[in-house]
């Protein structure tokens, strides 16, 4: 089998379009490498994507490739050493590199992660309101059919309709949502509200998502562009787990 450091081995990092453009559902791009793993099956890569890696809180983005005689079915996406990699079936013709190729997203899951990442974001200052700052995230996940933040710390018998009702405040207020790109040295001054701080990696500028008016966290997923969209949050439970405690939830 295949490892992905030899699949994308020797070339640039991808174009990653939904860090500028979450909406984007097609794209034309040029394939710049096939890898074969299997006679119906192997690795996709190409000069822009408007696929998510798994990766980020995120689940994998799906969708089609497809050129002149040529269709595939990617399955998932992974990234290595910033090359973003679609793992595909082939259902007809072959993979031929330096052709134009188009991208089809699956839709309707995107913009369902899209939303339950912003209502994650949103949760997270509900939690800060209630709890008040300071508070650290260890993990989290935004992808469906429920999300969670996981928080260091004692919830204090936090109250799972307290949490969603001032989330649903939030998410009806109808605050813009947009990313910014913030220089390293400027980033503590910049971020508001952020619970993921002590789980950054040490890079030289940070994508910043900021809704305004409630927070700015560094964050590489996707998001809608207004919190009018989310729908309803509905916090499922609030549980106790090691070091801390978890909030599932979901959208509407």
């Amino acid at each position: 089998m295949v490892s992905l450091s030899e699949v994308a081995a020797g070339l640039q990092p991808t174009t990653k379009t939904y860090l500028t453009d979450s909406y984007k559902k097609t794209l034309l791009t040029t394939l710049l490498r096939f890898v074969p793993e299997t006679k119906r099956s192997g690795y996709l890569i190409t000069a822009e994507t408007i696929m998510h890696p798994k990766g980020g809180a995120q689940p994998s983005d799906t969708g089609y490739i497809e050129g002149d005689g040529f269709k595939a079915r990617v399955k998932k996406v992974l990234e290595q050493g910033g090359v973003v990699i679609h793992f595909a079936e082939l259902l007809e013709g072959s993979a031929a590199e330096g052709r134009t190729v188009g991208m089809t997203l699956d839709w309707e899951q995107r913009y369902l992660v899209m939303r339950l990442h912003t209502a994650g974001h949103i949760i997270d200052y509900a939690v800060l309101q209630l709890l008040g700052q300071g508070l650290l995230s260890s993990k989290a996940y935004h992808g469906p059919p429920e999300g969670y933040l996981e928080y260091i710390g004692d919830s204090g018998g936090l109250d799972p309709s307290l949490v969603e009702r001032v989330a649903n405040g939030v998410s009806q207020s109808s605050r813009r949502v947009y990313p910014v790109v913030v220089p390293r040295e400027e980033l503590k001054g910049f971020i508001k509200g952020a619970p993921n701080i002590t789980r950054l990696p040490d890079i030289d500028y940070y994508r910043v998502i900021v809704i305004e008016g409630i927070n700015a966290i560094p964050c590489g997923g996707t998001h809608v562009s207004n919190t009018g969209e989310v729908g309803k949050i509905r916090v499922v439970r609030i549980e106790g787990v090691e070091n801390g405690f978890k909030v599932v939830y979901s959208v509407e």
